[in-house]
């Protein structure tokens, strides 16, 4: 196989472009040139069709602090969570994963009970001494959302209520 003397020139004056890329931003006084030009050389790229396209993000954690974070990626939405205990990582993931899960079962058990029941006319006077105790605030129930309820359970199971 004979290589020509124009393709090992091409070559060469590529990874002379290359080189002088990757470390020309040693000499530059900029400081976001410089990031980009080392970040730059980094990026990994697929072939899609006639196409390359780029397959990671070398910026992507730029804005993270120090620590353990659990990042989950799905189509359209991505997840991240920090302070998380490297010895509980398993168990942190497969709850995240179940907190939907969890929205909807609460949901679900959430529906068995009618909206609104009618009270006896006893349960509506037991009702008005009660407000008439205890004050007019109690007119209004607040439950907390099915989300904060999820939370709570996935809190409970890591055991994390009792640094609370």
């Amino acid at each position: 196989m004979s290589i020509s003397k124009e393709s090992i020139g091409a070559y060469w004056k590529g990874e002379a472009e290359r080189y002088s890329r990757l470390y020309s931003w040693q000499f530059e006084t900029d400081r976001i040139k410089a990031v980009a030009a080392s970040k730059d050389d980094t990026r990994l790229y697929r072939k899609a069709g006639k196409k390359f396209v780029p397959v990671n993000d070398p910026y992507a954690y730029e804005g993270l602090r120090n620590g353990f974070w659990l990042i989950q990626i799905k189509d359209g939405c991505t997840s991240i969570r920090q302070q998380i205990h490297p010895d509980r990582a398993h168990i942190t993931s497969a709850a995240r994963l179940m907190e939907e899960r969890l929205v909807e079962i609460i949901r679900k058990c959430g529906e068995a009970r009618p909206a609104k029941t009618a009270l006896t006319p006893e349960q509506k006077k037991d009702w008005d001494r009660f407000i008439k105790k205890h004050g007019a605030e109690f007119n209004t129930l607040h439950y907390p959302s099915m989300q904060e309820n999820a939370e709570k359970i996935i809190e409970a199971l890591l055991g994390k209520e009792d640094a609370k």
